[in-house]
């Protein structure tokens, strides 16, 4: 039994020790992906609105898998979907930013023989502030149509209808009237 149990932990050892030098030698070394540029620049305070949200990292990026979604301050997507990988940049279109506010960029950039980087950061958009247009004052009615409303014509002749509607109708009941109080 001694025998049997030095014979299974030098075999062990052995494959261990033989294992070893392969797994490092097949393994990969490679850093993960860092993001060395951001345009607009991470927690920045930006006043002219971007065209283009743009990340750079460190390494290759692939040309599909990669994600950037860019979400104003009121919670809606705000970039067009459309993304360019460039190298180690990848870029996406924004519409036009009509709110000030924080906007959020969700990224997930993927790179040769490494896990995906899946991350977000935050920039600043001080818009100009709000023009209101004036609103404008009632019109005051000209000399002709002094107290009347604009668009009255209608009623005017709906009333008018009716008034001549009335005195047919008046003058029926008056015969109506007349021929049955001849008959008694």
């Amino acid at each position: 039994m001694k025998n049997q149990v030095g014979y299974i932990s030098k075999l062990l050892l052995l494959i261990t020790l033989t294992a070893l030098p392969f797994s490092l030698l097949f393994s990969q070394t490679t850093a993960a992906v860092e993001i060395t540029l951001t345009t607009p620049a991470i927690d920045s305070t930006i006043a002219i609105p971007p065209n283009f949200v743009t990340i750079t990292a460190d390494q290759e990026l692939l040309e599909f898998g990669n994600e950037i979604t860019v979400i104003s301050p009121s919670n809606l997507r705000v970039d067009d979907g459309l993304l360019t990988v460039d190298g180690k940049t990848i870029s996406v279109g924004i519409g036009e930013l009509t709110e000030s506010g924080k906007y959020l960029v969700e990224y997930e950039l993927v790179v040769n023989n490494d896990a995906p980087l899946f991350g977000n950061y935050s920039f600043i958009f001080q818009g100009p502030p709000a023009i209101n247009e004036p609103t404008p004052d009632p019109t005051l009615p000209t000399s002709e149509e002094s107290g009347r409303e604009i668009g009255s014509d209608a009623t005017d002749y709906l009333v008018i209808g009716l008034l001549v509607f009335t005195f047919f109708l008046l003058m029926w009941l008056a015969r109506f009237a007349r021929s049955t109080f001849r008959r008694k």
